[in-house]
């Protein structure tokens, strides 16, 4: 009986997070028709953003602590690989962060860019949680490899946006994703087994501990 309970433990936790966990984050099942009565409660949550610089001939500089930060528009218009044009998305005082936005070779990604030059790599655009003290960025590599298939929870602590739990799925796409609370988001999973993959959704509520 033992040994049986202790096989069954896996299966209570929930999905695994990739690498040690600074949170717990606990996953409960809905069905359709729940979802989309509590999608009527997702919050939209943007920090106060400034625009203290401008992008000069597709020029973009940054100064930080620790020298120069430049993002340097290249090879727009072409079929390059290594083209790339950077647009400044601004800065939020609350954080004392720069936000980039680069649109390079088949992808987008969001870059956060502290006092010091130390750059957060984004593959989609934070989703703050109400009270923007935390933020999520999910997005789905499966189907199309570019992208990590991966949600991602960051808290601001000590001055500093720091990863505090990741997913990485295998057999599903993150589809969509938003806060309800401070610490509650929906999901919508973009399911690639059974009969029709790619074309099965199912719906879970995320709680954060």
């Amino acid at each position: 009986m033992k040994l049986q309970f202790l096989l069954l433990l896996p299966l209570l936790a929930g999905p695994p997070a990739s690498g040690p966990a600074a949170v717990r984050v606990t996953f409960k099942a809905l069905t359709k028709s729940a979802y989309l009565q509590a999608e009527k409660g997702c919050v939209a949550t943007q920090p106060r953003v400034t625009f203290p610089l401008k992008k000069e001939r597709g020029r973009l500089v940054i100064p930080t602590a620790k020298g120069q930060r430049t993002y340097r528009d290249k090879g727009q218009g072409t079929d390059n690989d290594d083209q790339a044009q950077f647009e400044y998305a601004g800065y939020t005082p609350q954080f004392g962060y720069h936000t980039v936005t680069a649109h390079l070779w088949e992808r987008t990604q969001t870059f956060l860019i502290d006092k010091n030059g130390q750059q957060l790599e984004l593959y989609e655009a934070p989703q703050y949680a109400p009270g923007t003290k935390s933020f999520v960025v999910a997005s789905s590599g499966l189907e199309y490899s570019v992208y990590p298939n991966s949600i991602r929870l960051f808290r601001f602590e000590n001055r500093a946006w720091r990863e505090v739990w990741t997913l990485e799925p295998t057999m599903w796409e993150p589809d969509d994703i938003c806060w309800t609370s401070p610490t509650t988001l929906l999901l919508s999973k973009k399911m690639w087994t059974g009969k029709s993959p790619g074309n099965t959704f199912t719906y879970a509520e995320l709680v954060i501990k």
